[in-house]
């Protein structure tokens, strides 16, 4: 059948195209409900990666229309989120292999049930080691680090501190479980964590923001004592040469890569996730902040490219 899907046909440009969607063995075919705005495919958007014309969208979730030959546990009309093996989420509808969808309790709104960057919330939480009394710091409050504080404000922590330069987003963070919130453009954050920990400082620091100004500020947070975890989440793949390896020797501190492949098993990861959205862990009405037609899509990726600042999270509605 012929759908209508995004097509990215060079970098900052895409078009609504018609593409041929067939359903394989061993596949689902599902109406695609939402596919959320994700910063990493700024990379295939601006050129970065990938080759043009390419479709996007890894962060769908839709509605089951028809189940194929060799496919269990799946009935028409259930409500899924996926694990996609392909960019493929912006568009009317798409053929996935069961074995990658995993069912959402019908009370949850399909425009919140993105159930591939709550996976990614588990593998970088899993990451970070977290232990009982610790003392934890997400740095930037966009989707994902406002994500891990909801998916760690049951833990036994000692103190889970929020750093933002904005204020609207730490009153969201501390919505979420933070139990202090840092504006960096009004007091030294520095300064505040260690009269906040008694000079302990952090035993893990969680980088949302891609930047490594911000990086390097971290390694200022950490623990002195030595395997202070410093967790980086957001995606740089723009390159630098000026991360500050001197300061992480000195602090003996630890530092993880925790995108996707450092997974042991994202299925796994994926299923737990999806758990934690069922059961109300994960809360996104109040992150999404931007939607969106799939005929809109060049404007919701031009926003995302250049975020006003409202913006928190975009998805695309079909």
């Amino acid at each position: 059948m012929k759908v209508k899907t995004a097509i990215l046909v060079e970098p900052y440009k895409i078009e609504i195209q018609q593409r041929e969607v067939s359903l394989g063995y061993g596949e689902l075919l599902v109406k695609v409900q939402v596919c959320g705005l994700c910063n990493w495919e700024l990379n295939h958007f601006r050129g970065i990666l990938g080759n043009c014309p390419q479709t996007l969208g890894h962060e769908w979730a839709g509605i089951v229309v028809e189940t194929g030959r060799g496919t269990n546990g799946f009935c028409i009309g259930d409500i899924v989120t996926v694990l996609p093996e392909r960019l493929e989420g912006f568009a009317e509808y798409a053929a996935i292999n069961y074995k990658n969808c995993y069912k959402v309790d019908p009370d949850i709104d399909i425009r919140y049930a993105l159930g591939e960057p709550l996976k990614c919330i588990v593998t970088v939480l899993s990451a970070a080691n977290i232990r009982v009394g610790d003392t934890g710091i997400i740095m930037g409050c966009g989707p994902m680090g406002l994500w891990c504080l909801q998916g760690m404000r049951s833990r036994f922590l000692k103190c889970l501190a929020a750093i933002d330069i904005d204020d609207s987003k730490l009153a969201l963070a501390k919505k979420f479980g933070a139990t202090h919130v840092i504006n960096p453009l009004k007091e030294d954050a520095v300064k505040r964590i260690s009269e906040i920990t008694s000079g302990h400082m952090a035993d893990f620091v969680i980088e949302g923001t891609g930047s490594t100004e911000v990086l390097n500020n971290a390694l200022e947070l950490l623990r002195p004592s030595g395997r202070g975890r410093l967790i980086l989440m957001s995606s740089h793949e723009e390159r630098s040469e000026s991360f500050d390896f001197r300061k992480l020797i000195k602090v003996s501190g630890e530092l993880i890569a925790a995108h996707p492949g450092y997974s042991l098993n994202q299925a796994e990861d994926e299923r737990r996730a999806v758990e934690m959205l069922n059961s109300g862990v994960f809360d996104l009405s109040e992150i999404v902040t931007h939607q969106y037609k799939l005929d809109d899509i060049q404007k919701a990726f031009n926003t995302l490219n250049n975020k006003p600042r409202d913006y928190i999270k975009g998805v695309v509605v079909m």
